[in-house]
């Protein structure tokens, strides 16, 4: 049992030494400090609205509202288990999803972006649901699109740490990726440009991590 014990968490916050627990402790509250940040700036006045054609186009689809308010408890569930299983990979994930915020920060303060909501007049549970999100949500800090980035990064290193749970995550990643915009929090440019960052941190973060791994 001891050494079944010792393989599973070995590689984990309890088996790496008091001084890699250390980091993990610094980046972790780096995460929850920047993630701070994000009400500070959720504020006008825009100079951005990126809003397209498509855009238009696209029609709100209620359900989504469930992939979008899926992130949070996705973000904890994925940080936890990445400390106590494989705390090269939570390390990695956690520098990438600090940078992306830092970075969209950046965007928020210096080139504010809005997105314009329709008025939802459905009474169904997911419409009460989409109107929940935006009464908890101004309608700025749009572009780039945190939804997209963040979710995108867990999944990512997911699919690089265990490919049979990095599928599912991967299909359920794109759906809050899709609900970003089929619920009108978001345009194209965020999420194109969430998608970018997300994956130019990972492969920066996991090459400097992760090779040996």
């Amino acid at each position: 049992m001891k050494l079944k014990l010792k393989q599973l968490f070995g590689a984990g916050v309890f088996g790496t030494g008091w001084a890699n627990a250390g980091i993990c402790i610094l980046l972790a509250v780096g995460v929850f400090l920047s993630n701070e940040i994000y009400t500070l700036l959720n504020h006008g006045p825009a100079v951005l609205n990126l809003i397209t054609p498509i855009d238009t186009a696209l029609p709100v689809v209620p359900i989504f509202v469930i992939p979008y308010v899926s992130l949070n408890p996705f973000v904890y569930a994925t940080l936890i288990l990445f400390l106590l299983f494989r705390t090269k990979v939570f390390q990695s994930a956690c520098l990438a999803v600090i940078t992306v915020m830092m970075i969209s920060y950046g965007f928020y303060f210096f080139a504010q972006s809005e997105v314009i909501r329709p008025v939802l007049l459905g009474t169904d549970l997911f419409t009460r649901m989409i109107r929940d999100v935006y009464a908890g949500d101004n309608p700025f800090n749009c572009f780039p699109s945190l939804h997209t980035s963040v979710s995108t990064i867990l999944a990512i290193h997911w699919w690089r740490t265990d490919r049979r749970v990095g599928i599912p995550v991967a299909i359920w990643t794109a759906l809050i990726v899709a609900s970003t915009v089929l619920i009108k929090q978001h345009y194209i440019a965020d999420l194109i440009f969430g998608l970018a960052l997300a994956f130019g941190l990972c492969w920066l973060y996991m090459r400097l991590l992760l090779r040996k791994a």
